[in-house]
């Protein structure tokens, strides 16, 4: 069986030039816990998931001692995800890795199981495997922000090896466009989302103060820390007021 991890990458936490990225929350509290803390419990519970690590670059103090079972904290001093990727990959002896951005409090681990399972399945080598919407393809799942992507621990190596000549900007925060973006070929299978979350109006990624408020408000509604997506479409899909701010949000990002 393929050994596969969970990286949950929290990008540079002193970066000045970070307005959106996962950095900007990496030190703030959701449901009383810090939010990189609260995804890896999260992802502890996906089935394929060998080990859960956060990565990132001059991290919090909290972070870099937090001392949770099973999970590792890897200070990484590379600029660009993709190499944390790769250096976690290398650490970890991986072959495959899901790739979690530090700002996706409300990833739903039953999702990422599901890429990991196409992945280590596939009748065809693969490089990449991850959702996509009907309407706006991988860009409509990177709002969602319920799971993450899967990359073979080989094309990250490439990926490392090239990350000069990417020409998707890093805070795009996805190894879809990342991939599309390097020199050279690579294999992506694209899986559609289910049913119920194929919807331009959601939006549980956190990218700004707005999200983040809306996020307290969700995690405020849910059960214990519990993150399935059924549960969170059910909170917001009769509120017209908050679909539409999510709708419009989507709309000019």
């Amino acid at each position: 069986m393929p050994r596969s991890i969970a990286v949950i990458d929290v990008g540079d936490c002193r970066s000045e030039d970070a307005q959106r990225v996962a950095s900007r929350f990496a030190a703030r509290q959701l449901g009383g816990q810090p939010v990189p803390l609260r995804i890896a419990r999260r992802l502890s519970e996906a089935a394929r998931i060998n080990q859960v690590v956060i990565t990132g670059s001059r991290m919090p103090a909290g972070l870099l001692t937090a001392g949770l079972a099973g999970i590792e904290v890897l200070e990484l001093p590379y600029s660009h995800v993709c190499e944390r990727l790769a250096a976690a990959a290398d650490a970890c002896s991986a072959d495959w890795v899901a790739y979690v951005p530090g700002n996706r409090p409300f990833v739903d681990p039953t999702l990422i199981d599901c890429l990991l399972t196409r992945a280590h399945q596939a009748a065809v080598e693969l490089d990449y495997v991850g959702y996509c919407g009907s309407g706006d393809g991988w860009q409509q799942v990177r709002r969602l922000g319920l799971a993450g992507e899967v990359c073979h621990a080989d094309a990250l190596r490439r990926l490392r090896r090239n990350v000069d000549r990417l020409s998707c900007d890093p805070d795009e925060l996805s190894l879809a466009g990342w991939l599309q973006s390097a020199p050279g070929t690579y294999h992506l299978k694209f899986v559609a989302v289910p049913e119920g979350l194929d919807c331009e109006d959601w939006r549980f990624a956190i990218e700004d103060e707005n999200d983040w408020e809306y996020a307290q408000l969700f995690s405020d509604h849910m059960r214990d820390d519990r993150t399935e997506w059924q549960l969170l479409t059910e909170l917001v899909r009769d509120n017209q007021d908050v679909r539409g701010a999510m709708a419009y949000r989507n709309s000019v990002r």
